[in-house]
């Protein structure tokens, strides 16, 4: 299977390829791009907006984020095409895709939504853990599917090509907005139910459901997302990774699966702390030291990545898939090239179908 591993040695693999990783909230320090660039990582999904932030909250977060980019365009970019991805890699800069993971700073404004694209979403989450007026997020005991708006709403975001990201959504909303959808969708971050049973997890028909849609999951290097049901006080290693990727590899693919930390390098161990409290059965109880798999402690071991996936038994051409490859083909299906030209926006009427959001 790894006939060709003797040509190009791990560390090489791992700087030929186009490194992305499909979630995290950056830090807007120095100190990020140094790990960026030790860990060999060329593209980063960034949680630009936290969750259930207002309308006023999110412009400044962006805001926040392009002038900090703006500040530093010798070391990275915004990302707004593939192309720009691909010059990024070229010029060992780091590209900087802005993807909030909530739409409650929009609601149901396809103006406003296209306003968040003109500043640059480019991937954007329909719910986080609750119902909204799109769908319900995968913290609800009840998932009623995406509502007559929700459908409106990914067709808008078709049209403009912004993302659908399904990650912290219910099963019945992100099946639903699969088939609202005539471009793929993705779960940025995920892991597999079938392994680490849990509500954040996705199940085995989901996974079928979304190759068949030509989407792409994003394997966190989370310890809680990863655990051992067997075992579960044992910390995850790079192996437990591989054995997530190898199942969605299984199932659905070796084209719809890539790697996406879930890491957030703003938090605190304090900050930690109270999330633990409120979200324990979401988040575990992991010791600061242990919350994310063992060789993965932060973006500059994203090469031990490569070197989990060789020993794993992928041959390098699916390992340069699972480490970006599989996220530029389907950035490369939803977003617009740079000379594109939007299509007319929907007339107010189809804007607005029911003001039952359900």
């Amino acid at each position: 299977m790894n006939t060709e591993r003797a040509v190009l040695a791990p560390d090489e693999l791992h700087t030929a390829a186009t490194v992305v990783d499909g979630s995290t909230v950056i830090e807007l320090s120095d100190e990020h791009l140094e790990r960026i660039r030790r860990g060999g990582v060329t593209a980063v999904n960034h949680t630009v907006t936290r969750p259930y932030a207002d309308t006023v909250t999110a412009l400044r977060e962006i805001n926040s984020c392009r002038r900090w980019l703006d500040e530093h365009s010798d070391a990275a970019l915004l990302a707004l095409t593939v192309d720009d991805i691909h010059r990024a890699k070229a010029e060992g800069r780091e590209a900087v895709i802005l993807g909030p993971q909530d739409t409650e700073m929009i609601g149901v404004d396809l103006d406003l939504l296209g306003t968040f694209y003109d500043l640059g979403v480019r991937i954007l989450q329909l719910t986080y853990q609750r119902q909204n007026l799109l769908g319900a997020g995968c913290g609800e005991a009840t998932d009623s599917g995406l509502t007559i708006q929700g459908r409106a709403f990914v067709r808008a975001m078709n049209e403009l090509g912004i993302l659908v990201d399904v990650s912290h959504c219910g099963q019945r909303t992100g099946l639903d907005a699969m088939d609202a959808s005539d471009r793929p969708i993705v779960v940025t971050h995920s892991f597999c139910d079938g392994l680490s049973p849990h509500i954040r997890a996705k199940d085995d028909a989901f996974l079928r459901r979304l190759a068949e849609q030509r989407g792409v999951i994003g394997i966190t290097t989370l310890s809680g997302f990863l655990y051992y049901p067997e075992e579960p006080r044992r910390r995850p290693d790079l192996a437990r990774f591989v054995e997530h990727v190898a199942r969605v590899v299984e199932v659905a693919g070796v084209d719809h699966v890539a790697i996406a930390t879930d890491y957030d390098e703003t938090l605190t161990e304090a900050m930690r702390e109270e999330q633990i409290v409120e979200h324990r059965t979401l988040l575990g109880d992991w010791a600061w030291s242990e919350r994310r798999a063992v060789g993965m402690d932060d973006a500059s071991q994203f090469p031990n990545l490569t070197t989990a996936l060789l020993d794993g038994g992928f041959a390098p051409d699916e390992v340069t898939r699972i480490l970006g490859g599989n996220w530029l083909r389907v950035f490369g299906e939803t977003w617009r090239t740079a000379t594109t030209t939007l299509q007319s926006p929907p007339e107010q009427g189809e804007r607005h179908e029911s003001s039952n959001p359900t």
